[in-house]
C-alpha cells in the first residue's frame, strides 16, 4: 500500500489513505510507524480500547469508520476508491457511497475465507463451499451470512487478484468481475551493504504454522550436511520457541541463525547476498512481495506448489518449485546451488519483465481508462498523458475537481 500510494502521488495523482490505527493497535505491540508516502494524504482512524477494530470484526463494521468514510467520500468526490486490506475497517464501505470506481485488491482470501488462508485443519488447501467447521474454533462473523455483506460485495466494480490462482477462487464464489495484476516490487536501492553471512538460504515471514517454516527446518535438519548451505530465519511468530527448540536439539545449531525482525537495511543485503530465498508456504500464498524482491536483487526463490507462488518461481525456473505432497525441497535447493550463477541473472531478468513499479502502473491505469470509458465518460487524445503507455486521459466527471 505504501508503494502504490508513492507511485500513484509520483505520477500526480491526488491520493489519500484512509488507515486504521485502532488495526494496527489491535494486531501490533510495537509503536506504529511514523514514515509516510510523499504526496499522500494519511486519514487515521483512533477509537478508545482500538473498539472500531473489534466491531468491525464482530458486526461487519463501525460506525465510527462509516461516518468518516462517508465524510471523506463527499470531501474529495474521488474519481475511485480503493480498497486493500479493511478486515478491521469493516466491510460496510464496500458499499458504494457516490459517483465512484469501487476497487478491491485481493492481498489475501478475507472476501470468501473468515481465515483468510484458505486452510482447512492447517494443512488442507480448503476446496468447499462451506465455512461452517472453520468458524466453530473462532467467533463467529454472523455478518457474513447476512445480504447487507454480499450487496456490499457487489457494489465493487472490480477486483483486482495479484495471482492467477486468487483470480480464480474468487470467480468461484463470487460474481463480480476480476482481473489479475501481479503485484510489484520496488527497484532495488543502489549501493547494498553485505549481510555479513555467506553460503544461506534465506527464510523471511511469520513464523506461524501456515508459513511452512517447522516443516521446512526438519527437512534442514536432514539435508543441511548435505546441500552444504547454512539457514538465516527472519521473523517473528508463535512457533518461535518450537524452532528454538529444534535448533538447539540439532547438530548443525552452529550453521542456523535466527535474526527475529531485522531493519529494511539488512533485509535487503540479506536478500542480496542469500543463494536462495526459501518460501516453503501451506496455504496457498497469494503473490509474495518478498519472492519479487529477492528477484529484483538477482537471488533465486524455491517455492512450495500452493496457490499463486508457482505463477512467480515458474517464470525464473519450474525446477524450483518443489512439491509439498512429496516435499522434494532437497531437489530444488540442489538445483539453486548448483545453478547459481545463471540463475542471479535471470532472476533479475525475470523480474524487469514482470513485477517492475512501470508494468503495474501501466496496467492498473489502463485498468482505469477501460472503465472510465465503459461508463462513456469523455476522453480526450493527450500525448502528455499521465497515464502511462496510454495515449489518452480521462475527462473528470461533471462537478469534481
Amino acid at each position: 500500500m505504501h508503494r502504490l500510494a508513492t507511485e500513484l502521488a509520483r505520477r500526480g495523482h491526488d491520493v489519500h489513505v484512509l488507515h486504521s490505527h485502532d488495526a494496527f493497535r489491535v494486531k501490533r505491540s510495537e509503536p506504529i510507524p511514523t514514515e509516510q508516502a510523499v504526496g499522500v494524504v494519511v486519514h487515521s482512524i483512533r477509537t478508545p480500547f482500538s473498539l472500531s477494530a473489534y466491531q468491525a470484526y464482530a458486526f461487519g463494521g463501525s460506525a465510527v469508520v462509516t461516518k468518516r468514510f462517508h465524510e471523506l467520500v463527499e470531501e474529495l468526490k474521488p474519481d475511485v476508491v480503493h480498497h486493500h486490506n479493511i478486515s478491521l475497517l469493516g466491510s460496510r464501505i464496500l458499499s458504494k457511497h457516490g459517483d465512484y470506481l469501487n476497487l478491491y485488491t485481493a492481498h489475501d482470501y478475507w472476501l470468501i475465507c473468515p481465515e483468510s488462508l484458505l486452510l482447512r485443519g492447517g494443512s488442507r488447501v480448503c476446496g468447499t463451499a462451506s465455512c461452517f467447521f472453520c468458524t466453530l474454533t473462532r467467533p463467529r462473523q454472523l455478518w457474513r451470512y447476512r445480504a447487507s455483506f454480499r450487496n456490499a460485495i457487489n457494489d465493487i466494480d472490480v477486483l483486482i487478484a495479484p495471482s492467477q490462482y486468487c483470480c480464480d477462487r474468487m470467480m468461484r464464489k463470487l460474481k463480480i468481475d476480476t482481473v489479475t495484476i501481479p503485484n510489484f516490487a520496488p527497484v532495488p536501492p543502489t549501493g547494498i551493504g553485505s549481510s555479513g553471512f555467506s553460503d544461506f538460504l534465506l527464510f523471511v515471514g511469520v513464523l506461524e504454522v501456515h508459513k511452512g517454516i517447522v516443516e521446512f527446518l526438519q527437512e534442514y535438519l536432514d539435508i543441511a550436511r548435505d546441500v552444504n548451505l547454512n539457514l538465516v530465519i527472519v521473523g517473528e511468530g508463535g512457533k518461535k520457541s518450537t524452532i528454538d527448540r529444534l535448533v538447539n536439539g540439532s547438530k548443525v545449531s552452529d550453521r542456523i541463525f535466527r535474526l527475529g525482525r531485522v531493519g529494511q537495511d539488512l533485509l535487503w543485503s540479506l536478500l542480496s547476498d542469500a543463494r536462495a530465498l526459501i518460501i516453503p508456504s501451506i496455504w496457498p500464498e497469494n503473490a509474495p512481495l518478498v519472492a519479487l524482491e529477492a528477484l529484483s536483487v538477482g537471488t533465486p526463490v524455491v517455492g512450495s506448489n500452493r496457490g499463486g507462488l508457482p505463477e512467480i518461481v515458474s517464470k525464473l525456473d519450474p525446477q524450483l518449485v518443489f512439491s509439498l505432497e512429496s516435499f522434494d525441497i532437497r531437489r530444488a535447493i540442489r538445483f539453486a546451488s548448483e545453478n547459481s550463477a545463471s540463475l542471479r541473472e535471470r532472476a533479475r531478468e525475470t523480474y524487469r519483465k514482470h513485477f517492475t513499479p512501470e508494468l503495474y502502473l501501466r496496467a492498473y491505469e489502463d485498468l482505469l481508462l477501460d472503465l472510465f470509458a465503459s461508463e462513456s465518460v469523455e476522453l480526450t487524445e493527450a500525448a502528455d498523458s499521465a497515464m502511462i503507455g496510454s495515449k489518452y486521459k480521462y475527462a473528470k466527471r461533471e462537478g469534481q475537481d
